[in-house]
C-alpha cells in the first residue's frame, strides 16, 4: 500500500487499542478495491477524547471506529445519531461530513449476520453478560422478535438494568437467570457469551450445563481470539452448532466501510485477512 499526500485515513480509537484487528481487514479491503485509503489504530486516553473528536471535522479523515472505553463517551461530542445509536446509547462508527459528525452503532448489523438461518421468532435464547456487547445482542434478538429471552450475569444488578432497558423498549418479558441456575432451563435454541471470559489475555472459561444444549442449539461466543474458546469447545463436544465472534466483527466493520465510502466492501476478503492473521 502506497501512502501519498492524497491518501485518506480511517481509524479506530480505544484505550488500549494495540489488540485491534480492524486495521488488518480494512486495509486488505482498501487494497482489493484499489482505494487511496489506509486504516490505523490510535490509542486515545479518556482525558483526550473530547479534544480528538472535536477536531475531526477540521480534518480530511475518512471515518472513525470507536471501541472500549469510548463508545458511550463520544456521544456528547457528535452532531447526529442513527436510530440504533440513540437507542443503545453507544457509538462504534463515526461518519465525518461537511455538516458535522454522525454516530452509528453497527454492532447490531454484525450480530444479525450471526443469526442467519435461525428461526428467531420460534427460538429461546440465553445471553451471558450485561455490558455493551450484551446490550447490542439483546436489542437485535428483540428486534427480530425472539420467542423467549433469558439474561444471566455475575452481577445481577447489571443484568436487571439490561432487563429493564429491553422490557421498556419492546414491552415484553425478559427473565433473569442466576449465574448458578442455568440448569433449571429447558434446552435452548441460542446461547451467547457476551463477556470477555475466555479471550486471549483474559483467560478463564464458562461452564455450560449439558442439559440446556441439544443438536438444534447454536452457541455463539463473541470472542474471536482465540478462534475457538474453551466455551465453544465444550458446547461442540455436547453437540451444539458453534460460532465465534469473527462474523460479527467483520460485518460490523463492513457496515462501517459502506457508511464511510458508499461502496460495498469485499466481505470475504476482510474475513480471510483476519483468519490468516489469527
Amino acid at each position: 500500500m502506497e501512502i501519498k499526500g492524497s491518501t485518506k485515513i480511517a481509524l479506530v480509537i480505544g484505550h488500549p487499542i494495540a489488540h485491534s484487528l480492524s486495521p488488518i481487514m480494512h486495509n486488505e479491503a482498501f487494497r482489493r478495491l484499489k482505494l487511496d485509503n489506509c486504516y490505523i489504530a490510535i490509542d486515545i486516553a479518556p482525558d483526550g477524547l473530547a479534544h480528538f473528536i472535536k477536531s475531526l471535522k477540521f480534518t480530511n479523515i475518512l471515518g472513525v471506529n470507536v471501541t472500549i472505553p469510548h463508545k458511550e463517551a463520544v456521544i456528547e461530542y457528535l452532531d447526529e445519531l442513527s436510530e440504533e445509536a440513540i437507542i443503545l446509547r453507544a457509538v462504534n462508527t463515526i461518519k465525518i461530513t461537511k455538516d458535522g459528525l454522525i454516530g452509528y452503532n453497527t454492532d447490531v448489523f454484525g450480530f444479525e449476520k450471526c443469526l442467519e438461518g435461525i428461526d428467531i421468532p420460534k427460538s429461546s435464547a440465553l445471553i451471558i453478560g450485561a455490558g455493551g456487547a450484551a446490550k447490542a445482542v439483546v436489542y437485535t434478538l428483540c428486534k427480530l422478535n425472539v420467542n423467549k429471552l433469558y439474561i444471566t450475569n455475575r452481577t445481577e444488578e447489571k443484568a436487571q438494568n439490561l432487563i429493564r432497558f429491553v422490557s421498556n423498549l419492546f414491552n415484553r418479558d425478559v427473565s433473569l437467570i442466576p449465574f448458578d441456575k442455568w440448569n433449571t432451563l429447558e434446552p435452548l435454541d441460542i446461547v451467547v457469551n457476551a463477556t470477555p471470559i475466555g479471550m486471549e489475555g483474559v483467560g478463564g472459561t464458562i461452564d455450560i450445563p449439558p442439559s440446556i444444549i441439544t443438536e438444534r442449539t447454536t452457541v455463539i461466543d463473541l470472542i474471536y481470539n482465540p478462534p475457538e474458546t474453551e466455551f465453544l469447545k465444550k458446547a461442540k463436544k455436547i453437540g451444539a452448532k458453534t460460532l465465534n465472534g469473527l462474523k460479527m466483527l467483520v460485518y460490523q466493520g463492513a457496515t462501517s466501510f459502506k457508511i464511510w465510502t458508499g461502496i460495498d466492501p469485499p466481505v470475504e476478503t476482510m474475513e480471510n485477512a483476519i483468519k490468516e492473521y489469527i
